[in-house]
């Protein structure tokens, strides 16, 4: 017996899609932007001098990228119910603490491969600390890891698809809903890896596409500071 494809309750319920999409788009943005926020800090903590700080910055790491990110989900909407959070508002929470962890580990990295030169060029110049990170340092970092970064925002937007189970009426979410009224299994999932996959890849070859993000890390760079 053949499987006759029938892409009819696609067209019909393209609304919801559409809703789920924009619902994935906006939820990835916000986990995104506040995962490298978040990353970026613990991440240069983890490559400070200070011993107290590597010591928090690798606890908090190894703290969240070692619990499932369903967990984390779970936590911010089940186990801290009391505070009654929206579940949009728990999916972000849950991609963000997540997924900072690895990006602190990308900043870490991205750091500590810059050299040691660099910064005490940049203190001899008379550029106070703050200074010599964010005109040396993290411009330099940047370029190293910009490939990473690209790779972790393509894995979040694959993850927020967890956000499904609590509710959240995002692109899996609303693909769930469709196929429990029309049992058009494969047509709404096909459409939705389809949606996936296209938003992946927009926003891969978008980032990687920045000026400056493609070209090779200069050797000095204090002298344009």
């Amino acid at each position: 017996m053949s499987y006759q494809f029938d892409w009819t309750p696609i067209w019909q319920n393209r609304q919801l899609i559409a809703d789920g999409l924009l619902t994935t788009i906006l939820l990835s943005l916000a986990g995104l932007v506040l995962a490298l926020c978040l990353g970026l800090i613990v991440g240069t903590l983890g490559a400070s001098r200070s011993r107290a700080g590597r010591l928090v910055a690798g606890v908090f790491v190894e703290c969240m990228r070692n619990v499932p990110l369903l967990i984390h989900m779970y936590f911010w909407y089940m186990a801290l119910a009391f505070l009654r959070l929206p579940p949009f508002l728990c999916a972000v929470l849950g991609l963000t603490f997540y997924s900072s962890a690895y990006v602190a580990e990308v900043v870490r990295a991205g750091i500590g491969g810059i050299s040691r030169g660099q910064t005490q060029a940049a203190e001899a110049s008379g550029l106070r600390p703050w200074q010599v990170r964010l005109l040396v340092i993290y411009p330099q970092a940047l370029r190293n890891i910009a490939p990473s970064l690209a790779s972790l925002s393509s894995q979040l937007i694959k993850d927020s698809s967890l956000a499904s189970v609590i509710a959240v009426a995002e692109l899996t979410y609303q693909a769930g809903s469709i196929e429990g009224q029309t049992f058009r299994t494969f047509e709404v999932y096909i459409t939705i890896a389809l949606l996936y996959l296209a938003l992946v890849t927009l926003v891969t070859r978008g980032l990687m596409s920045i000026p400056g993000l493609r070209e090779p890390p200069a050797v000095a760079k204090v002298s344009d500071v």
